[in-house]
């Protein structure tokens, strides 16, 4: 069974210690995808050990939440930093990368890309038709939403496999690397999920 590298939401505690919060849809959602989750350990303060990472074979950067620029938060912050930390070391190992919702807002940061604040798109569900993608082999999806933002455009190495009138970005992927970008997320509930499972499985 492969092992992938999952990061949540996180909360600091009164000893300001990381505490990821995994919820009952995400951890259901790791189990359908048939992989293990490797736990992230520092190696000092908010520093990953990554030599405990050798191993993994992906990782997945989740929602929950908006980036620091977004909601100034200590914990968004923190995670912020991290979770750069682990996409730079996946994408340099060439490992698969899904980013879901907030991750995929983190794209945005990476790459200097302004966030625009969007209306209609929480707790909502709505159609996607998608162009050819390497990862997803099917023409339409219909899923969830639950963000206020979208990027304003994509990095110059991404292409948009799905987008919605109002100019949300849904779907996209790097056009040589094993990186998977949505702006839903695979695991709440929607029409599409058994078929998006499916074609996750295979990514990872």
């Amino acid at each position: 069974m492969k092992s992938i590298v999952l990061s949540s939401r996180v909360k600091l505690d009164k000893f300001n210690k990381i505490n990821f919060i995994l919820d009952e849809d995400l951890t259901n959602f790791m189990d359908q995808l048939n992989v293990n989750i490797l736990p992230i350990s520092f190696k000092k303060k908010y520093k990953i050990n990554f030599k405990n990472l050798e191993n993994a074979n992906g990782l997945i950067l989740s929602g929950g939440g908006d980036i620091y620029e977004y909601d100034k938060t200590k914990e968004n912050k923190i995670r912020d930093n991290f979770e750069i930390e682990l996409f730079n070391y996946f994408s340099k190992k060439g490992k698969p990368i899904l980013l879901i919702c907030r991750g995929f807002q983190l794209l945005a940061k990476l790459n200097n890309i302004k966030l625009t604040k969007i209306k209609n798109h929480v707790r909502t569900y709505h159609s996607l038709k998608l162009n050819k993608s390497k990862f997803i082999n099917c023409s339409s999806l219909h899923v969830n939403s639950y963000h206020q933002y979208t990027l304003a455009n994509l990095p110059k190495d991404y292409i948009n496999i799905a987008s919605i009138d109002d100019g949300s970005l849904e779907i996209a992927e790097h056009k040589k690397k094993k990186i998977l970008c949505l702006m839903f997320h695979p695991e709440r509930p929607m029409v599409s999920k058994k078929t998006i499972l499916k074609y996750l499985k295979n990514f990872f």
